[in-house]
């Protein structure tokens, strides 16, 4: 037989099923809404720091073709994992470029 007894957690010290439906909507609520602003600057600065170094780079260039996406993708990497050392923002520089490159080959946007 299997036991059908949901997992039991604990928020601000009180058991979920004990806890009050409200302080249980509170806590999901805050709890998304921290999470969400997060991922919002996340978001802003790969935008960002993309953009804006594709941006430099074409113009510096001269040029618009896929290299300048796969640039822009080291740079980006690098810059999300700057805090971790060089090592770690060597291989963000490496996958964010790479990502970049597949995206850029899937899509075709460039001629």
């Amino acid at each position: 037989l299997t036991d059908m007894t949901p997992p039991v957690t604990i928020i601000e010290g009180k058991e979920v099923p004990q806890a009050p439906l409200k302080e249980q909507m509170r806590t999901t609520m805050r709890a998304t809404a921290d999470k969400s602003l997060y991922w919002c600057r996340q978001f802003a600065f790969i935008t960002g720091v993309f953009g804006g170094t594709e941006c430099l780079v074409e113009k510096y260039r001269g040029k618009h073709d896929v290299w300048n996406a796969v640039v822009s993708g080291c740079v980006t990497g690098a810059a999300m994992q700057a805090k971790s050392g060089p090592q770690a923002s060597a291989i963000g520089c490496g996958g964010f470029a790479a990502f970049s490159l597949v995206i850029d080959s899937v899509m075709g946007t460039h001629s």
